[in-house]
């Protein structure tokens, strides 16, 4: 993922591997705290406080209790650095297209803010580590932020990616299939009507279900939500990735810097 050259002045980067990566540092976390929740937590998984309040456990129900409270901060650690730097090579590739013409300065711009928020939301879930959930009207609400903001913070990433790889020429020089385009165009739109559908959820529940009730069917539906928001959040952009690297490795972009001394 990152190389030093021979001569030691030199480090490359391929953005793509990098992405993969910290996807594979997220469902490492995923495994190890649900490893550690179901074996030595001891707590009834059919009765937690996110089940009470949301009528559904999440993902997050495997970040909450120890043992996995004492591992899961240092992995998510390592898997944040992956990200950003992934992020960060990112910026330097569009910054080198924007060079060369393959992008406007304009939209350089705009995707520079976009991945400069898009690195605030990852470091913001940092707080879902820190903060226990507790009361639905206490730490709940401060645990539940974070993901939230994630939640914002991955379609942006999702449409920010699909925009520059479709105005830059990227994906078209990786020779992908005729469907790929339509099908990332889907996704995108399809991971905002999730999002758009779990954040007022959200809400609704922190709030005590002031606009409408929990009901067994509207848990159902929020649980089947929250499973495509993990399909379309943590599978199908490693599930890209992975096609990326493994599928066209000899046509991706290799982004590098020299260090030169005067």
């Amino acid at each position: 993922m990152i190389r030093r050259s021979s001569n030691g002045g030199d480090i490359s980067f391929v953005v793509e591997e990098l992405r993969l990566g910290g996807y594979v540092g997220f469902w490492l976390i995923v495994l190890t705290g649900m490893v550690l929740t179901r074996a030595y937590s001891g707590i009834d998984l059919s009765d937690t406080l996110l089940t009470r309040v949301f009528g559904y456990n999440n993902i997050c129900i495997y970040f909450d209790f120890a043992p996995a409270t004492f591992v899961l901060p240092f992995l998510w650690a390592i898997t944040l650095t992956m990200l950003l730097c992934y992020l960060g090579a990112q910026w330097l590739q569009m910054r080198a297209e924007v060079e060369e013409g393959a992008i406007t300065p304009r939209l350089y711009t705009v995707l520079t803010r976009l991945k400069l928020f898009e690195a605030t939301m990852l470091l913001a879930f940092s707080t879902i580590f820190a903060v226990q959930p507790e009361a639905w009207d206490h730490t709940l609400i401060i645990h539940t932020l974070p993901f939230v903001m994630l939640q914002i913070g991955l379609v942006s990433l999702a449409i920010s990616n699909t925009v520059h790889g479709i105005k830059s020429g990227y994906w078209s020089s990786l020779a992908l299939p005729s469907w790929f385009i339509p099908g990332a165009k889907l996704y995108v739109v399809f991971f905002a009507i999730v999002v758009c559908f779990k954040i007022p959820q959200a809400i609704n529940a922190l709030a005590g279900y002031p606009w409408w009730e929990l009901t067994p069917t509207i848990a159902r539906l929020a649980h089947i939500v929250d499973i495509l928001f993990l399909i379309s959040a943590a599978i199908i952009p490693m599930w890209k990735a992975a096609y990326f690297v493994w599928g066209r490795r000899d046509r991706l972009k290799v982004v590098r810097l020299s260090a030169r001394t005067a």
